[in-house]
């Protein structure tokens, strides 16, 4: 392909303005028909950043290199005249080191004495694994955070150094992928597993006399795979510590034939009353809201008042005795309940726009740390009591697809290579609400010169 003009005259002037381009890497104004080695540099800005698309660096300022400078331009909100002023220059370089500063983190080992970002999703994402019990997160690796990892680590069969290595990182990511694509489908309970399923396995081991911790948690840690592992050596199978389908089946039979045997004097047992914390409290929130009784803003882990009278709602509703207590019937019959009503797409709206502004971080899925575009959308889907796959690529392969996206649906869109890789929602207009990785979450024209060409499509989750 060539990449000069049909017809090119060079004027004087022209030739001017070719010996007056600057050696300094600042720009002038670089713009169509220029020919230059810093130019070249600009088109490798803006490869970096998936603007300039053609196959190699050229140092000629064609029409190719002007309509990337347009999209760049429009995707940082300067006029998208396609002509590189010194701000356009400054803009680009900047968003470029931070990529790349972004992904040199992502990918430093961390260890005690480490701070930022990095340590914060870090800490995030071991406590949603049950390994981090810290009630804050800190953004501080220290002996707390290296003996959540050397726990991970050790349940992983992985080296037990404290230290969050890149193999480490991957290991916890796919422990939260194996969380989030429903282990509740799966037969076979492990480490990692999270839901239904795995509390009434552990309130079938309780009933039975192996699992000893306190608390109900519907979270598969080592504490349940010793349990199981116990159960499996006095039953005479194979102690693997997993619950497959032999050793469940094993366990149910098990506790028939000892409510069998106790029928006649069977208790009630009381899970969560006011004054309960922890996450099983989370857990019943979380599926009162997703019912319409909890209609307090957040899931806060503490049961009060509040958490009582939600209790007492569903229990009218389901004609239970209303006690506000959430004893083993009503626990049961709360878990097995299917939402009441659909996702409230205003109030999905609306909490995205509290979040304008809050900065982009690479794998971040909370207000506290940052957000990455899919941590965005399934921190807000959350809020509204509904699971959404964990990444853009998992997200496009769910939900309903959209000819003409409504507010409330996802738009999804190609930005690096093939597939979706960038994710956010629609809220009118031909607007939607995302967090840009040079942005932070902000709000974009979905027919903007940048977005329209990248656009895949819209799919439904509600």
């Amino acid at each position: 392909m060539n990449l000069k003009p049909k017809h090119v005259i060079m004027t004087s002037a022209f030739a001017s303005a070719l010996f007056m381009l600057p050696m300094t890497g600042k720009a002038a104004e670089w713009k169509i028909g220029m020919s230059h080695p810093q130019v070249k540099e600009l088109q490798q800005l803006l490869k970096a950043k998936g603007f300039f698309t053609y196959p190699t660096a050229t140092g000629y300022f064609g029409t190719i290199t002007e309509k990337a400078v347009k999209d760049f331009q429009a995707s940082v909100h300067l006029p998208a005249t396609g002509i590189v002023d010194d701000r356009t220059y400054e803009k680009l370089k900047s968003s470029v080191a931070s990529v790349n500063q972004t992904k040199s983190q992502a990918s430093r080992p961390l260890q005690i004495g480490s701070t930022g970002d990095a340590v914060k999703v870090l800490q995030q994402n071991l406590k949603k694994l049950g390994y981090f019990t810290y009630p804050q997160i800190t953004g501080y690796y220290g002996t707390i955070t290296a003996d959540a990892v050397k726990k991970f680590q050790k349940a992983s069969r992985l080296a037990v150094t404290g230290v969050a290595d890149s193999q480490t990182v991957q290991a916890i990511q796919n422990a939260l992928n194996r969380q989030t694509a429903s282990p509740s489908n799966e037969t076979a309970l492990r480490i990692g597993s999270k839901g239904p399923e795995v509390s009434k396995l552990q309130q079938n081991l309780k009933q039975l006399g192996y699992f000893t911790y306190p608390q109900i948690t519907d979270y598969y840690g080592t504490i349940t795979s010793d349990a199981v592992r116990r159960f499996q050596q006095q039953s005479g199978l194979k102690a693997t510590g997993v619950a497959d389908s032999t050793t469940l089946a094993k366990i149910r039979e098990a506790v028939d034939q000892k409510t069998k045997t106790s029928s006649s004097t069977r208790k009630t047992t009381i899970y969560l009353t006011i004054g309960s914390t922890g996450q099983q409290v989370e857990q019943v929130q979380a599926k009162l809201k997703q019912l319409g009784h909890f209609t307090y803003p957040t899931i806060t882990g503490y049961f009060g008042q509040v958490t009582a009278e939600a209790v007492k709602k569903f229990q009218q509703s389901s004609k239970l005795k209303v006690t506000g207590v959430v004893d083993n019937e009503t626990y049961e019959r709360l878990m097995g309940q299917a939402p009441a009503a659909k996702l409230d797409v205003m109030e999905l709206v609306a909490d995205a726009a509290e979040l304008l502004g809050k900065p982009y971080v690479w794998g971040g899925q909370t207000p506290e740390v940052g957000f990455d575009c899919s941590g965005f959308i399934v921190y807000l889907f959350k809020k509204q009591g509904l699971s959404l796959p964990r990444t853009v690529a998992m997200m496009w392969n769910t939900g309903t697809a959209i000819a003409t996206p409504s507010v409330g649906d996802v738009v999804f869109f190609q930005t690096d290579g093939p597939g979706a890789s960038h994710v956010g929602i629609y809220i009118g207009n031909n607007q939607f609400i995302h967090s840009g990785s040079s942005t932070g979450v902000t709000i974009s024209q979905l027919n903007s010169s940048y977005w329209k060409v990248r656009y895949l499509g819209a799919k439904r989750y509600y």
